[in-house]
């Protein structure tokens, strides 16, 4: 059903298991049979992931925990590793603890992006989900102090009926702290809690549908909007709806991996199954183990005759009530996709010419596969070509020349028709593969 890649494009790594905080929502499986759990990434292991990462080019590491700013010496170490190795990083924190001289060493380690939760716009309900007194106060502060040291900041609320009316007010306030991005996610009850989930992190889908009209409503601040669970494409209702949030669906197994402080590989974050250790086994072996993410074995039934399956996956696998994979996402609607024309994101068209001066953007990454070629264009954006198609841009990338479409053509005799070849160009400028050179 999906292709399987050699290894990851990304991997979610986690520096140590203990937070400062308590989120009534918060995925960590961990968090409710053992909110103790106090493990960091050891020297050894965190070496032996920058290796393998490096070994089998998984472009970008997602840095958490836990909160990674209780283990900062476990998170500059690892930083240090992956940079030497040419992989990027972000960091998923929460910012309640950072100050000046931790910013300026994250910086300067080659941090550029800090995802962080901002939860309400109201002091006393970020309070209350986070379980901790006083954090709304640290969080705001600690976005200041972040953006301050040079860092881009991004803000994700989770959203639970506790503060399902709160988006816009938070979406405003995220944008007035100087976010340069706002996700409103809804809720998915934590795993292996237990007791039942508390009522107020299970959303109806008309509730869910709420939180969807209130991003389509911040599109005018002008922020960038989304969301961190991806949504079945058969819950949409206009294109307006897919522009939007249509473009993301689940990456685990996929593209992507988690790996644990304590090595153990697993394909989801919000997941437990575990697939092996990186500490002993070869990422690419473990990879390949992940397979029942890829070939649709855990998808619903009703998904697999979808023309859209390749696109939406189906929504968030950890999402069914019933603690399956294998369960339908509450929120889907099943024959209702058929409403819609496409799930492709509308982009603003780019005319491309046979004229038109074009070149590879510099900061382009590329790693040649057994069956596809892949084109990271920074972070976990990739691009999908052909084997053929990647050892051309892969060469115009090292040569830092300009192309015309028309001249690289006849050049290189490529058999397409111009309405597919000029739509083939104009998608590598969307996808941010190539830009328009000025002159």
């Amino acid at each position: 059903m999906y292709k399987t890649l050699n290894a990851p494009l990304a991997a979610h790594v986690e520096v140590n298991t203990f937070c400062n905080q308590r989120c009534r929502h918060c995925y960590n499986f961990w968090r409710a049979s053992d909110p103790g759990l106090d493990i960091k990434l050891s020297p050894e292991l965190t070496v032996r992931i920058a290796d393998q990462l490096a070994q089998h080019g998984v472009f970008h590491v997602i840095l958490n925990g836990g909160e990674p700013l209780m283990n900062v010496d476990g998170l500059l170490s690892l930083m240090g590793e992956l940079r030497a190795r040419g992989i990027t990083f972000s960091l998923n924190s929460t910012l309640a603890l950072i100050k000046p001289e931790t910013a300026r060493q994250l910086k300067e380690a080659g941090l550029n992006t800090v995802l962080a939760s901002l939860l309400s716009y109201n002091p006393d309900t970020h309070n209350y989900l986070t379980s901790h007194p006083g954090s709304f106060q640290k969080v705001t502060r600690g976005v200041g102090i972040a953006i301050e040291a040079g860092l881009r900041v991004a803000l994700n609320m989770v959203v639970s009926r506790r503060n399902l009316g709160h988006i816009e007010k938070t979406g405003l306030l995220a944008k007035e702290l100087g976010a340069s991005f706002f996700s409103a996610t809804r809720v998915i009850p934590p795993r292996l809690a237990y007791l039942e989930p508390d009522s107020e992190l299970i959303l109806r889908p008309d509730e869910i549908r709420a939180i969807v009209e209130s991003l389509v409503r911040l599109q005018e601040t002008g922020l960038v909007l989304d969301s961190l669970i991806p949504y079945p494409g058969c819950f949409f209702d206009t294109s307006e709806e897919v522009d939007l949030l249509g473009m993301r669906s689940c990456s685990a197994g996929k593209t992507s991996v988690a790996i644990g402080a304590d090595g153990l590989v697993r394909a989801c974050p919000h997941h437990e199954k575990t697939y092996g250790s990186i500490m002993d086994k070869d990422l690419a072996s473990i990879w390949q183990r992940m397979h029942e993410w890829r070939d649709g074995s855990i998808l619903p039934e009703a998904c697999l005759s979808c023309r859209f399956i390749a696109q939406c996956g189906g929504g968030c696998r950890v999402a069914p009530t019933d603690g399956s994979l294998c369960g339908e996402d509450p929120i889907m609607k099943k024959s209702e996709v058929r409403k819609l024309p496409t799930l492709v994101r509308h982009h603003d068209a780019v005319l491309i010419e046979g004229s038109t001066l074009m070149k590879i953007r510099k900061g382009c990454r590329f790693r040649q596969d057994d069956e596809v070629g892949i084109i990271n264009t920074g972070g976990i954006k990739n691009a999908i070509v052909e084997r053929e198609t990647l050892e051309l841009l892969k060469s115009l990338h090292a040569e830092g020349v300009e192309f015309t479409p028309g001249g690289l053509r006849d050049q290189h005799g490529i058999q397409m028709s111009d309405e597919e070849y000029y739509s083939f160009m104009s998608e590598l400028v969307t996808r941010e593969v190539a830009q328009i050179s000025t002159g």
